[in-house]
């Protein structure tokens, strides 16, 4: 008898871990269009002046605004593939807080600093806190007259740090780079047909936004390396006469290809501070989760529950009895 009661139970502990198995926690990878700078992050043991602070004039070298990564256990990885690594001069990933307005360097959380390698390196870090606001620094060969080819980096999440241009996309579709008091974002990539793309244009001004002359989202293809201008919507222009204004966009298909577009009052020569530009987050659809009953303790129920009591004690006993051969 302690036999089918053990085996019952170990019965019952394998249909335990078997559900626990299938409700564990999912992730999906999403890339995150990051804005970069020419420079680097400083690491503790910098010997060229930049002791846990930026170098903003770091040649060789990029860093990228600060990413939000959300719930703590979120993944950022990235693979670096130049010619140079990052030294131990500069931290691979950095750790910041907010003052006021301004992001300044945690001191006490994990720099993670770089090192130099022969191959192709990848880094990756694992967050431990909600919230954490991350640097990525990694040596891209960037100097000042020039703009290079940026890592992919990949993070759970939903806030999409885009990149922002000086100009607007017209409404035929063609881009004017010169388009004063307007700015617009690189390509965004939206994995999932019924995703929700959102921001908030907080005008100063109040008054003016963008006109239907402009398109707040407009979708694109591409053909080689160039860009082919697909649709869009249209600005509303003076509808509008308080802020904010949200705009919102909903994808028609996998891997839509979206640039957004606001009137930002900037000007050709004086960039907006990134930390000014409106907050883009992307919502993507999941599929929903399987329905588990709940365990009968009434009416039929409980003879439902007999009935597999039965059947794992008959299961038991004819494994006793096979043995005893």
């Amino acid at each position: 008898m302690k036999k089918i009661v053990s085996i019952a139970i170990a019965l019952v502990m394998v249909l335990s871990v078997f559900a626990f198995t299938a409700s564990a926690e999912t992730y999906e990878e999403t890339v995150v269009a990051t804005n970069w700078q020419l420079g680097y992050v400083g690491s503790s043991t910098n010997s060229g002046g930049f002791v846990n602070v930026l170098n903003p004039n770091g040649g060789s070298y990029s860093y990228s605004d600060v990413i939000d990564m959300g719930p703590a256990g979120s993944t950022i990885s990235f693979a670096d593939d130049a010619s140079g690594y990052a030294s131990a001069a500069a931290y691979v990933f950095s750790f910041w807080k907010q003052n006021g307005a301004d992001y300044e360097l945690d001191l006490e959380a994990n720099n993670i600093p770089g090192y130099s390698v022969a191959a192709s390196r990848s880094y990756e870090f694992v967050t431990t806190e909600d919230n954490q606001a991350i640097r990525v620094t990694y040596r891209s060969e960037q100097k000042a007259d020039m703009t290079p080819e940026f890592e992919e980096i990949f993070v759970d999440g939903v806030k999409v740090n885009t990149n922002w241009n000086f100009g607007y996309v017209k409404a035929d579709g063609s881009i004017v780079a010169s388009g004063s008091a307007y700015s617009y974002t690189d390509v965004i990539v939206v994995e999932k047909a019924g995703s929700k793309v959102t921001f908030t244009d907080t005008n100063k001004n109040g008054t003016a936004f963008c006109s239907n002359s402009a398109l707040v989202f407009s979708t694109w293809t591409k053909d080689g390396e160039n860009w082919v201008f697909a649709n869009g919507v249209k600005g509303e222009g003076g509808t509008y006469s308080t802020t904010p204004v949200v705009y919102s966009y909903t994808s028609t298909k996998d891997n839509e290809l979206v640039r957004l577009c606001y009137r930002s009052e900037e000007k050709a020569g004086s960039p907006i501070d990134p930390a000014l530009r409106p907050v883009v987050t992307l919502k993507t659809p999941v599929a929903d989760a399987p329905v588990v009953p709940e365990a009968p303790t009434t009416g039929d129920g409980i003879f439902t529950v007999i009935a597999v009591a039965l059947a794992a004690m008959s299961i038991a006993v004819a494994f006793t009895k096979k043995r005893s051969f």
